[in-house]
């Protein structure tokens, strides 16, 4: 590893550790744009000539650029004239962290900029890339109860619109960034129902495994990590919907709220069952006779854990 990506990859690291432990929402934002800085250099680590990587990180570096100055406008008004301007600085503050996280209305360049990229710098943006804009939401939900039903009915419509979205992709990469939108949603709900860093570590875990087998190329396990994604019980990342769930039906909010969640779940399910039976296939059951030491532990532990916890 050359010193120049160290350094970028420290600058990534260190990014949203400074958004974490700042008291000021001006160091949270400076904080989310060294991790901006650090992740663009890593995103071009393609070194093919003929590679979608470029394009890919020029569309990124675009939105991320316009979602940081609206996060930079409407934090200077959020927090500095929070009573002369009103509902117009929160709106425009949540829209910036939306187009930020991929939450629909700002979702429309996830699938496009996914498709580009290679297994470690997809993940990175899907997963890394997203704490301080949660941190970001979190803060936003505590200081402004009226945002909780908007961000309710946005998150549902994420979680409908990124099975939507999955329904007409036919290669992996642009169907995990549909799969993020529709993920991205259930973590929104989270922040105003509660379980929201529980769900989204779930996730984050789930999708490294499936990165890691890819990259390992075995594929029957990568279908079943695929279908976990769906969020089956019997698969782990059932304990992350169920908490959030839970969470629901013990506030006083609508139940109205649930059924767009659970039906986009559900459209959800078809593109990961479709998914998981062309691995399946092009497996012709051969990984059942090459099975590893990590491969066999991390099959029982994806498939038991939620049972385990349940009881």
């Amino acid at each position: 590893m050359s010193s120049g990506n160290f350094l970028f990859i420290i600058l990534m690291v260190l990014g949203p550790m400074v958004s974490i432990s700042s008291s000021s929402w001006l160091i949270c934002w400076v904080g989310i744009e060294l991790s901006f800085m650090g992740i663009i250099p890593i995103l071009l680590s393609n070194n093919y000539y003929f590679s979608l990587s470029k394009e890919s990180t020029m569309k990124y570096f675009c939105i991320q650029a316009l979602s940081s100055g609206l996060l930079l406008c409407g934090g200077l008004l959020f927090f500095n004239f929070p009573y002369n301007m009103g509902m117009i600085t929160e709106l425009i503050f949540m829209f910036s962290l939306l187009l930020k996280l991929g939450v629909f209305p700002g979702h429309f360049w996830v699938p496009s900029v996914v498709s580009g990229l290679d297994w470690v710098p997809m993940l990175l943006m899907l997963t890394w890339q997203k704490i301080p804009p949660f941190f970001f939401l979190v803060c936003l939900v505590s200081s402004s109860s009226w945002m909780c039903s908007i961000l309710l009915v946005l998150g549902g419509l994420s979680a409908l619109i990124g099975g939507l979205i999955g329904l007409n992709q036919t290669k992996l990469g642009p169907m995990l960034g549909a799969s993020s939108i529709s993920h991205s949603g259930w973590v929104v709900m989270g922040s105003v129902y509660g379980n929201l860093w529980m769900y989204f570590l779930i996730y984050c875990v789930s999708l490294s495994i499936l990165v890691y087998l890819l990259m390992m190329e075995d594929y029957f396990l990568s279908g079943m990590m695929i279908l976990s994604l769906s969020g089956l019980p019997p698969f782990v990342l059932f304990l992350g919907k169920w908490s959030i769930l839970k969470s629901a039906l013990g506030l006083g909010f609508s139940y109205w709220f649930i059924c767009l969640p659970l039906f986009g779940s559900i459209m959800s399910l078809f593109f990961y069952l479709k998914f998981f039976y062309s691995f399946y296939l092009e497996e012709k059951f051969k990984s059942l006779n090459k099975l590893g030491i990590f491969s066999g532990v991390s099959s029982l532990i994806f498939l038991g854990v939620s049972y385990i916890t349940l009881l």
